[in-house]
């Protein structure tokens, strides 16, 4: 196979030397992961995109899969899921259609196609589905929409394993059953939030009195750290993805343990260590304390650069690997939130 190893905080992709495992990635991973999002019309300039290539590359390391398994297949269809339930993405009815087909292109265990009663109930639950978003997508609310996806994941999950993505056990012959009261828990999610919007309508309102002092909180710390005008912070602020905006505010909460972890590394890098493993309940090797080190050290850097827009993606995965680098450190010590926590629960 033939593969690229992405070295944190080495921009020229020399491999390390450390038994450390680093984020590896499959230039066939990319591929299909590149092709899937060009069937569905998600182009490369998007943060849909951009997220859905940080994600692969964090949550699908080439050691565990071959490039003909069903598991890098229907792991890259769950990001694209999970993306979609997250951002409430709907994809249009001919988009949803080409979702199915690719989910269960390569998706499925080639073992799971043979002939056999479950395999005839399977076929029969993916032609059900087909007809369903053919039939009745016109009638499908916004929620279930973006959810669908994830829906879908969910049944092929069932078809290889016999459990969903949440580790729930499904016999194949209940699959449709299954299928349909995952639309209904959909639905009555919506249903629930629109009768408490008309019940309690001053919810919404409390939401964006309470989203306005969150931003002003962030702005005024964001002062204190980078020496930046109130105005031109919130300009900033307003140009930037709804990601990096989480990011920069996770580190703003956690500033003044960024402040002690600083202290610590000045004063010996071995206190710091111990200190960071304490906090996390768990050691960190070498190599892995050298990247979340290198991130402390450069945490102004960061966040300025990411308000001035200084992180331009360059090459054809659309990412720009020293901020990927500097946020994969950040993620070692929890200052903020690793995605492949929320994205690999089985």
């Amino acid at each position: 196979m033939n593969t690229k190893r992405l070295h944190i905080y080495n921009q020229k992709h020399v491999p390390s030397k450390s038994k450390d495992k680093d984020v590896i990635y499959s230039k066939s991973v990319m591929k299909t992961l590149t092709y899937c999002l060009d069937i569905l019309k998600i182009k490369e300039d998007t943060e849909f995109h951009r997220n859905a290539v940080e994600l692969i590359q964090n949550v699908l390391p080439v050691e565990t899969v071959n490039d003909n398994s069903s598991i890098k297949w229907i792991t890259i269809m769950k990001v694209i899921a999970n993306l979609c339930s997250d951002n409430s993405h709907m994809f249009s009815q001919s988009e949803l259609s080409d979702f199915l087909t690719l989910a269960t292109k390569k998706g499925i265990d080639e073992k799971r196609r043979m002939g056999g009663r479950e395999a005839e109930i399977a076929n029969d639950v993916i032609f059900k589905i087909y007809r369903d978003i053919m039939e009745n997508y016109q009638n499908f609310n916004q929620t279930l929409i973006s959810n669908y996806p994830r829906i879908i994941v969910n049944i092929i999950s069932i078809i290889n394993k016999g459990i969903d993505t949440e580790g729930k056990k499904v016999d194949v012959y209940s699959l449709h059953i299954y299928y349909q009261s995952q639309k209904t828990i959909v639905k009555e999610v919506e249903y629930k939030k629109s009768e408490s919007l008309q019940k309690y309508p001053s919810i919404s309102q409390d939401d964006s009195d309470e989203e306005e002092q969150q931003q002003q909180d962030l702005v005024e710390s964001l002062t204190h750290i980078t020496g930046m005008r109130m105005n031109e912070l919130r300009d900033s602020l307003a140009k930037l993805q709804r990601s990096d905006v989480k990011k920069i505010s996770d580190l703003c909460l956690n500033y003044n343990k960024l402040q002690k972890y600083s202290k610590l590394i000045g004063e010996s890098e071995g206190e710091f260590s111990h200190e960071v493993e304490r906090e996390l309940g768990r050691k960190l090797s070498d190599t892995q304390l050298q990247h979340a080190i290198n991130s402390i050290r450069k945490v102004r850097t960061y966040i300025g650069n990411i308000l001035d827009g200084k992180f331009v993606p360059h090459d054809s995965h659309g990412i720009n690997h020293v901020k990927h680098n500097l946020e994969y450190g950040f993620q070692l010590m929890g200052l903020i939130e690793c995605k492949r926590r929320s994205l690999l629960r089985h």
